[in-house]
């Protein structure tokens, strides 16, 4: 419960008896390797916090490819936040890339905390902001940047993909194709 609480006040100063409203509310819950959090389809009901394992946010495209779009690691929150928001079905997936142990707070649950204190609003507030930002961040990457300025940026941002995930996984990630993926390295490397 310290990791959750360290990332809680890192984004808001919370005194411990508002931030002990929460426990009561959360459920700890492990998520076997391949399994998914969610499914596209299903409506996303909860914000999870990963306390160790790692995942993956991905789409099936309309030739059946998986097209990643995002990774969580410890300290990260996930959430499908359309489908979270607006009560529709999800289009994504939430998979499982390894044994994980996450805490799940209910939709019903977040809104009588951001009801209970202008801390928790606040929080929320910010969480909802930082999502966005990473999106749009994301976005400007794909729509904007050269291959391998994206390659580039996603070394520098996010290193720890390079160990985690599959050269397919990466390549989807980046908006390449796997040869490309591999081409690139190669003359990144070279320079």
């Amino acid at each position: 419960m310290d990791r959750i609480k360290a990332v809680i006040t890192s984004f808001v100063a919370m005194p411990d008896e508002e931030y002990e409203r929460m426990l009561p509310l959360i459920n700890r819950m492990t998520i076997k390797k391949d399994a998914d959090l969610l499914q596209q389809g299903e409506v996303c009901r909860h914000v999870y916090f990963i306390e160790s394992g790692f995942f993956r946010m991905f789409y099936v495209d309309y030739k059946g490819n998986e097209i990643n779009s995002r990774f969580c690691k410890p300290d990260d929150f996930v959430v499908d936040f359309a489908s979270f928001i607006t009560r529709k079905p999800a289009l994504y997936y939430w998979r499982a890339m390894e044994d994980s142990t996450v805490i799940a707070l209910a939709h019903e649950e977040i809104e009588k905390l951001y009801d209970s204190t202008p801390n928790w609003s606040k929080f929320g507030r910010l969480i909802a902001e930082w999502g966005y930002l990473f999106i749009i961040n994301r976005e400007e990457m794909l729509h904007f940047q050269t291959p391998e300025e994206r390659y580039a940026t996603v070394l520098k941002n996010e290193p720890h993909l390079f160990q985690k995930v599959s050269q397919n996984q990466l390549s989807s990630y980046i908006g390449i194709k796997p040869e490309s993926l591999s081409r690139l390295r190669k003359r990144m490397l070279g320079k």
